[in-house]
């Protein structure tokens, strides 16, 4: 294994690397940047011919000797698609910036509304997934102008429109189990009826390219199928940005656990760059590369032993051939953030040990590098690196939300405890040690590639009574020059941290959330709306509580107004849906809507009554002068008996995490069920 890493250092041309030393204390004050700088370990390196086969090698040679299977499909390591905010205007893009849209599933331009409709199960088979367009009326009423059904081989992500409204382009990831067949049978001679060998299942994304326009029927002009999984994706002017990560399938260079080195060097000794990168096949063609060696970047300093690329690719909409271009960074990745023109990727200095990442153990002076990639002009660029003290903790869901880029300085939270509370249940929660979360603000060292530290501050919290020491940070959410962190235990507070002045963030107060700090959406002029999960001493959820705080003085937050949708059993989808709360604001009203489940009769006892609640866009108006919070009527495309199913695939039809709400002017608009369901007014 060390021939291996001095035979990739060697051809990579670094020789000795240097720990990065940051000068500065840990209370929030500036930290010099201009002055002299140790080495930038963090930093990547440009491949040059067989660095990627070096890389991949030494990564295999590692994992032997560490008891893995050396050429295994790794898991993907970076972390899940994360939003600049899981807030949605108008149109149904989500408020990243100017010029900056996310994907969805409803969206409105101009007089047209688009809408993605996932497929279902149903008693006879499956519904295939639909792309439907829809022209709006001068009564906010809907008249279909046609759809076309996409391949139900795959799940629909989510689409945009380009090109000034006469283009869409829709991704969606192949369903990793369709049409898979059993291709063996292993028997063994105390097992006659053997075991059952599914083929590896496809990981493949497609990118299909529809004409489209006012009273236009949607139209296919182009697909793409990439290898690998979509884990971010923005589109800026006609520019498709997309992030996909691929764990090449190198089973027939079969390397088992333990093996020494002279095994492993033969049995990839025939490894080729082919092997390991991505291809594309564009219109059924031949694959071709996804990504050259020469715009791959490798960092010997990566802990991660995961056998993974992750590419982000420029594809320009408006050009009649979708031209591309892409980077790649060769290793495993903690987790992504896409800002208004960046790219952040987060690599580990640590191998994670444990067989689950709840109950990960951090070495000692564990540290995180940050890699930036540039956004412009159709082109990726690889820009700076930069590193953080600790990690990004436990939860894998969690992992993108650690950070968040505002006026060009990178935002990132991070632990420096070995061991730390993770998950929601209250004796996973209790069961381990309180470490310390860090908030650290990088910022682009312009000639040297390097993301320099700016200033880092403890999040301190008051001691609750719970836990060894009070409770750990659970999130973070960044909101503009400010972030509110909340923790495990409910009845902590939220805290307000000041990140006005970079250099210098601060605490800026406090404001008691209870049960209303699930979710935390910044709203305007200084108000906060809290949305979260009501619970009994028991711990079961009674209703869903909203809450509008009052936060332009941090110093004095307080909770202005407060409401509860629905009995037990109610949900929404802003547990896990992205993008989920649409918001539409004039002056200083503000209505929201986002898809809920309302039960309004508690319980079932005997035989269920006849209508128990009803699913559909939940909806609210504030008032940033006055501080009120008023429920307006729900748009139900559904009702709830308690019986459900009624019939076959009711479940899957009406899977909440597939519904979208939208309000345009004074319209409300749902993706539910297959349809596309509006009302008007109140």
């Amino acid at each position: 294994m060390a021939n291996w890493e001095a035979k990739l250092g060697a051809g990579l041309g670094w020789g000795a690397l240097c720990a990065v030393a940051f000068v500065g204390g840990c209370g929030g004050g500036s930290i010099d940047v201009g002055g002299p700088q140790t080495p930038n370990e963090a930093r990547l390196q440009s491949a040059r011919y067989g660095d990627v086969v070096g890389y991949f090698k030494t990564k295999v040679a590692q994992r032997v000797a560490a008891g893995l299977p050396g050429t295994a499909i790794t898991v993907p390591t970076v972390g899940g698609l994360t939003t600049a905010g899981s807030v949605v205007g108008n149109t149904g893009a989500p408020l990243v910036g100017p010029a900056v849209e996310e994907d969805g599933l409803l969206k409105a331009d101009g007089s047209m509304v688009y809408a993605l409709h996932r497929g279902y199960a149903t008693d006879t088979g499956k519904e295939p997934p639909r792309f439907s367009a829809m022209a709006r009326l001068p009564d906010e009423s809907l008249r279909s102008v046609g759809r076309v059904t996409l391949d139900p081989k795959f799940v629909p992500y989510g689409f945009y429109v380009a090109g000034g409204g006469t283009r869409a382009a829709i991704l969606s990831q192949q369903d990793p189990y369709a049409d898979r067949q059993p291709i063996a049978a292993v028997h063994a001679a105390d097992d006659p009826a053997g075991i059952t060998v599914l083929p590896e299942y496809s990981r493949t994304l497609s990118v299909d390219v529809f004409s489209i326009g006012k009273d236009v029927v949607p139209a296919q002009l182009k697909q793409m199928r990439i290898d690998g999984l979509v884990v971010g994706s923005r589109l800026i002017g006609n520019t498709l940005y997309l992030v996909t990560t691929w764990s090449p399938d190198l089973t027939r260079f079969s390397v088992a656990a333990g093996a020494t080195e002279w095994a492993v060097d033969t049995a990839l000794k025939d490894l080729k760059t082919a092997d390991i990168l991505p291809t594309l096949r564009v219109d059924g063609g031949q694959a071709q590369p996804l990504v050259a060696e020469a715009d791959c970047l490798v960092q010997i300093a990566n802990a991660s032993l995961a056998l993974q690329v992750t590419t982000v690719t420029a594809i320009d909409l408006s050009s009649s051939n979708l031209a591309r271009s892409s980077r790649c960074f060769a290793g495993g990745s903690e987790g992504l953030h896409m800002g208004a023109s960046s790219v952040y990727l987060a690599s580990s200095r640590q191998y994670r040990y444990a067989g689950d990442v709840a109950n990960t153990v951090f070495p000692t002076g564990s540290r995180t590098d940050i890699h930036r990639f540039a956004l412009r002009s159709a082109q990726v660029d690889y820009n700076a690196s930069g590193s953080v003290d600790g990690h990004l903790g436990w939860d894998l869901a969690r992992l993108p939300e650690r950070m968040n880029e505002y006026q060009g300085d990178l935002r990132v939270v991070s632990f420096t405890g070995q061991t730390g509370q993770s998950g929601t249940a209250p004796i996973t929660i209790q069961s381990k040690p309180v470490s310390t979360a860090l908030l650290s603000v990088l910022r682009d060292h312009p000639g040297d590639s390097r993301l320099a530290l700016l200033s880092k501050l403890p999040i301190r919290q008051r001691l609750s009574p719970l836990g060894q020491g009070g409770q750990q940070v659970d999130t973070v959410h960044f909101a503009g020059a400010r972030a509110y962190a909340t923790t495990f235990l409910q009845t902590d507070p939220v805290y307000v941290v000041d990140v006005g002045n970079p250099a210098n963030p601060a605490m800026a107060g406090e404001v008691a959330a209870s049960g209303h700090k699930d979710h935390l959406f910044p709203l305007p002029n200084g108000w906060l709306l809290g949305i979260g999960k009501d619970r009994s001493d028991g711990g079961v959820a009674n209703g869903i509580p909203l809450a509008l705080f009052d936060v332009r003085n941090p110093a004095q937050a307080r909770r202005a107004a407060a409401d509860t949708l629905g009995l037990d059993g109610s949900t929404t989808t802003l547990g896990g849906a992205r993008p989920v709360l649409n918001v539409l604001q004039q002056g200083s009203r503000v209505w929201i809507a986002f898809p809920a489940r309302v039960m309004r009769v508690s319980g079932i006892v005997g035989t269920p009554p006849p209508v128990r609640g009803e699913q559909g866009a939940a909806r609210w108006e504030i008032n940033t002068n006055t501080g009120t919070l008023t429920p307006r009527s729900m748009l139900a495309t559904t009702t709830l008996t308690g019986a459900e199913p009624p019939v076959p695939g009711w479940n899957a039809q009406y899977d909440l995490w597939n519904e979208r709400s939208l309000q345009i002017d004074n319209g409300v608009y749902q993706l539910s069920g297959g349809q596309t369901f509006y009302k008007v007014g109140d």
